[in-house]
């Protein structure tokens, strides 16, 4: 069988579709034929407009536009070149117009050259807006044709990404608290050194083999006006790493370098605080060559420092291997090395290998043990499967189970025995997605469903996925959570959020998708009474859910008279407190009277895990009813048996939420049938995270979220 067609598929042109020279095709239809062939380079200046700096926007822009704005047009590159060259090499005799035929030719050679990647790209000049500590400032990088093998000429996506994110580095502060001298090495095009001249105010050393330093002090002259008004200066030298000692200026440019000078009086070079390298190992040799010249130079202080990114390329991990252990050899330790995802220009995705000083990847707020917490750095986590997704979250809610883990290191026979990242109640951006991703994209805002089941095992099978013995669950030993920069989600278990809910309601998801739950083991339907124990914020949706299921009377009760008042303001139609001193039978039997429950509620939940209220619900259910236990406690307990078995209550546990639940929860709160926005009492930024737990652990407000890491 043939596969249907696509409606949306682009067409598909092979080069006999096209003007063939021996029908001599008049001029404008080459030309718009050659414009048709067009194949522009994914920008890196997609991430130049953005106000909050982020290493991955470009990136997933990329991404999205190739995933949300195909080619109308495709073809099939089988004869293209030939075809191309074709055009070059024919004379076009047939067109009189001398200036049209140079312009056929001159688009036939730049469509072949985009073919041939960036090393076949005629000269070209590029900016490069760089984001510095209050500002921005514009680079222009002149590239010239490549007659050689001097890949320097170009401008690598090493060089550019650590351009981009010079502003976030903290370099230690000189005594005299001068910005510190700064030498780069093998600076190429110069857009590092430059860029750091500019975000630093600091006087920098741009050196490169002589073949390339023309080109690169060109760079350096271009750019003189803006690196002098952000307070820097440059300099440029040829420096041949196999003879790190001689280091020959360049003359002609701002802040030449003074050979004769440029040796202290034991007739060594001068030291440098911060030495930068980008994309500098192409050979097995490069290693040993890069770090005798970082130690020629580099100054001896303990405040002295390395900046370097490497492409991650399979070809060249021994190099990368090699050069760590040589910087170790020389003294150097590793203050923070990570990875970034990149790519180059006319090239295909990649890696990005990269060690720097004070710059974090994916800041987490993690828990150690009992009580002790901290902030770390963690890798970004990889897209493990073609249909998951990166997600940054964007605010994250604090769960009385986080708390629980913060306080004792332990949920029944879930205990924190190595560090864990904290956190579960969270809504983000989509950052990147799987191959196969169809239903998300970059830019889209989710709610994150943070329980993913084996989907293979009889519980799932019977959708009863929350109840998977293999569930890996954020921020549940030994799984991390949410309250980090990234996260990684299956994109079925990410869900977009209306354009009229917030990302902090979005958060509020997580809680309303476990009320949600909770309502439907209890059966809550048209009519009902029901009572809800505990009004915290689970207590509280349990009962805004319940409403919004139809039942008629909903009863909070809770021991803290103002949680009551915002209950009875919020879904409750009757509040409820108990007394000092009565029993749980009296107080059941106080409760239905007062209540007007008649010979008992329908339903019972208990949300708050207390075992006099677990007791007192038992006794104030009616005959045949329903009682539900949502809320976490001791793990032993008394239970009235007898009452239970008497009375034949329906007794069910609810844990998390299973299919469907967390999709109710979104139509719910987007539909105005569940309100969340009121049960929001505090925002703090990530950096404040600690102290929104005590807080909460104090009792103080309903629901806090945590911000994102910027």
């Amino acid at each position: 069988m043939e596969p249907a067609a696509d409606e949306n598929a682009a067409e598909m042109l092979h080069v006999f579709d096209f003007p063939q020279l021996y029908t001599k095709p008049t001029a404008q239809s080459l030309l718009n034929t050659l414009t048709l062939l067009t194949s522009a380079p994914p920008s890196w200046e997609c991430s130049d407009s953005e106000e909050e700096y982020d290493m991955s926007v470009g990136l997933n822009k990329r991404r999205a536009s190739a995933a949300t704005k195909p080619r109308p047009v495709q073809v099939n590159p089988e004869g293209l070149t030939r075809y191309l060259t074709s055009i070059i090499g024919n004379d076009l005799a047939w067109i009189q117009d001398d200036n049209m035929k140079e312009e056929i030719w001159e688009q036939a050679s730049l469509r072949l050259g985009e073919r041939s990647g960036r090393s076949a790209m005629p000269a070209m000049s590029r900016k490069f807006r760089i984001l510095m500590k209050s500002g921005r400032v514009d680079i222009t990088i002149h590239e010239p044709a490549m007659t050689e093998d001097n890949l320097g000429l170009k401008t690598w996506a090493a060089s550019y990404m650590l351009s981009k994110r010079l502003h976030t580095i903290k370099l230690p502060q000189s005594k005299d608290k001068r910005p510190p001298r700064m030498l780069e090495l093998g600076s190429g095009t110069g857009l590092v050194g430059i860029a750091a001249a500019a975000v630093f105010g600091s006087s920098v050393l741009l050196t490169d083999l002589a073949e390339i330093t023309p080109n690169l002090a060109r760079n350096v002259e271009d750019n003189r006006i803006a690196i002098e008004q952000c307070g820097g200066s440059l300099e440029c030298a040829a420096l041949d790493w196999s003879e790190p000692l001689t280091c020959q200026s360049y003359p002609g440019v701002l802040g030449q370098v003074d050979d004769a000078s440029n040796t202290t009086q034991n007739g060594s070079p001068p030291k440098y605080p911060v030495m930068l390298a980008a994309d500098s190992l192409y050979s097995p040799e490069h290693p040993r060559l890069l770090v005798q010249t970082i130690d020629t130079w580099l100054s001896p202080e303990s405040t002295a420092r390395v900046i370097v990114e490497f492409p991650f390329r399979d070809a060249y991990i021994p190099e990368l291997s090699d050069f760590k252990k040589r910087m170790t050899s020389i003294g150097l330790c590793i203050i923070e090395e990570g990875e970034e995802s990149g790519y180059d220009d006319w090239a295909s995705e990649g890696r990005v290998f990269r060690m720097s000083s004070e710059v974090t990847l994916n800041p987490s707020f993690i828990l150690h043990s009992q009580g002790k917490v901290t902030f770390e750095d963690r890798p970004i986590p990889d897209l493990k499967s073609f249909y998951d997704v990166l997600v940054k979250p964007q605010w994250t809610g604090i769960c009385g189970s986080d708390v629980h883990y913060w306080v004792h290191g332990r949920i029944g026979h879930f205990i924190v025995n190595t560090p864990m990242v904290l956190g579960h109640e969270s809504a983000g951006t989509v950052s990147a997605i799987g191959a196969h991703v169809t239903s998300l994209k970059v830019g889209d805002r989710v709610a994150m469903e943070p329980g993913v089941p084996c989907r293979r095992c009889v519980r799932c099978k019977d959708g009863k996925y929350n109840l998977c013995p293999d569930m890996a669950f954020a921020a549940t030993p030994p799984y991390d959570g949410t309250l980090a920069r990234y996260y990684v989600l299956p994109e079925d278990y990410c869900y977009k959020l209306p354009a009229g809910m917030s990302m902090e309601e979005g958060a509020l998801i997580e809680p309303t998708a476990v009320a949600v739950h909770i309502c439907k083991q209890g059966g809550v339907k048209p009519g009902d009474s029901l009572v809800v124990f505990g009004a915290g914020p689970v207590g509280l949706l349990c009962a805004a859910v319940g409403r919004s299921f139809g039942a008629k009377k909903v009863v909070s009760v809770d021991v803290n008279e103002e949680r009551l008042k915002f209950a009875k303001g919020y879904a409750a139609t009757d509040v409820w407190r108990s007394k000092a001193g009565e029993t749980v039978e009296e107080g059941a039997k106080r409760l239905v009277e007062e209540c007007g429950l008649g010979a008992g509620a329908d339903v019972i939940i208990d949300a708050s895990g207390a075992e006099p209220c677990i007791q007192m619900s038992v006794h104030a259910c009616r005959i045949g009813g329903t009682y539900v236990q949502g809320g976490m406690g001791k793990p032993d307990i008394q239970w009235p048996i007898m009452a239970m078995c008497t009375k034949e209550l329906n007794v069910k546990g609810s844990f998390r939420y299973g299919s469907g639940d967390y999709q109710l929860a979104v139509d719910l709160v987007a539909s105005g049938k569940v309100s969340v926005k009121e049960l929001i009492t505090g925002k703090v930024k990530f950096e404040d995270a600690e102290e929104a737990f005590k807080d909460v652990k104090a009792g103080k407000g309903i629901k806090i979220l945590i911000e994102g890491p910027k």
